[in-house]
């Protein structure tokens, strides 16, 4: 069962990371495209802002999923070293808690959301809210998985590599 746990988080993770570079080269392309159109051929695209969004809506929340799996985000582990192993320990699992607590609350509230404004269409694309707002639920699922991971196997509580490393 831990195998096939590893195996999925690998595999979401390789996807999570193939959809970030491409989403990179994306928003690159796009801008440069924006300035020809509105700079040379003096006709700017109506869609590229939206798209630019939308693309950087999904960097955000996947690469957020990829920084949860790795142990890398943001973190004061200032008063965690202040305690004993044991403690530390301790302390470590109620704030893993806390996060499973919160990215389950998120999950449901933005699950619902993007399911309600699937009916709306909103700016220049004439596209539904719900292709922005998905990011948020489909990173929380990652994340909820990346969490039992953590439970089945000890080595992916430590944090792998450095930040800014792809």
């Amino acid at each position: 069962m831990t195998r096939l746990i590893v195996l999925l988080c690998d595999g979401l993770v390789a996807l999570a990371k193939f959809l970030l570079g491409a989403s990179v080269a994306a928003i690159v392309l796009i801008t440069l495209a924006a300035v020809w159109w509105r700079y040379v051929i003096d006709n700017p695209l109506s869609w590229i802002e939206q798209v630019s969004n939308m693309i950087f809506i999904w960097m955000v929340f996947l690469g957020s999923a990829v920084l949860y799996r790795q142990n890398l985000h943001i973190g004061v582990d200032m008063f965690l070293d202040m305690l004993g192993e044991r403690n530390r320990e301790i302390w470590k699992w109620v704030v893993e808690l806390g996060n499973l607590l919160f990215i389950t609350v998120l999950f449901i509230y933005s699950l619902k959301l993007t399911i309600d404004v699937l009916p709306n269409t909103a700016g220049a694309l004439d596209i539904s809210p719900a292709y922005y707002y998905a990011a948020a639920p489909v990173s929380c699922a990652m994340m909820i998985v990346f969490f039992f991971e953590k439970v089945v196997d000890p080595s992916k509580r430590i944090p792998e590599g450095e930040v800014g490393e792809f």
